[in-house]
């Protein structure tokens, strides 16, 4: 089916989807008013963002592999060669684009992002939690959602154009490319729920609840003195 045909439903899925999805943007809220009768429901998401974020992460480190192959490639290609190919450009800035926006929220969820700020590694747990709470309800959130808006609309035109490079021997994929902005909104708010929900189960001093695993026993030999049967 072409990105033509593919435009209109994948609009109106995504207006589906999101909107079932957005009431678990509060949960981490409802973590803070009511505790533990929201926690489980948190705990769930934060398994199902690390597992998403898990397998995002791997992909952006394919990305990045291609990235730097690609750019070899291009060096080697430009330098010794004389040799220059579109399409081998743009699957380098493809590639690019695609490494850095899937591997953000996974960066997020294992709190592996660079942090600008001089106060939060000098204040309490219990802060750092309301800290994190904020920034996700105050800057993260809203700027995902802003992006998710105006995105929308430029990436359901790229898909009933069918999107190409406007280099004629460039990719044809524009269309996949630009689908990666609403896309990175969604998996920012997914790993940001669930790094907020974290936030808000240590400020109500729950995160610990949830008993680990039990570790497999491993069963204790018998002495070599003891008769057998004993």
């Amino acid at each position: 089916m072409s990105p033509q045909l593919l435009g209109e439903p994948l609009g109106a899925i995504a207006v589906i989807i999101l909107g079932g999805l957005a009431p678990f943007l509060l949960t981490p809220l409802g973590v803070v008013i009511w505790g533990e009768r929201i926690a489980g429901v948190q705990r769930t998401l934060n398994a199902i963002a690390e597992d998403i974020a898990f397998w995002l992460g791997k992909f952006a480190q394919a990305c990045l592999l291609v990235l730097a192959f690609g750019m070899l490639s291009t060096v080697l290609l430009r330098y010794i060669f004389g040799e220059s190919f579109t399409r081998l450009n743009e699957t380098v800035m493809y590639a690019h684009a695609l490494g850095f926006l899937m591997a953000a929220p996974a960066a997020l969820i294992t709190n592996a992002h660079v942090r600008v700020d001089v106060v939060y590694e000098h204040v309490s747990e219990r802060t750092k939690a309301a800290l994190d709470l904020i920034g996700f309800c105050v800057l993260l959130a809203p700027v995902m959602v802003l992006l998710l808006i105006y995105s929308g609309p430029v990436v359901e035109l790229a898909w009933r154009i069918g999107e190409k490079s406007p280099e004629t021997d460039g990719l044809p994929f524009v269309y996949l490319l630009k689908t990666a902005m609403p896309l990175f909104a969604v998996t920012m708010l997914m790993a940001g729920v669930a790094h907020a929900g974290r936030a808000a189960l240590r400020w109500r001093g729950l995160e610990g609840s949830e008993a680990p695993p039990a570790a497999p026993q491993t069963p204790t030999p018998q002495s070599p003195t003891e008769p057998v049967g004993s």
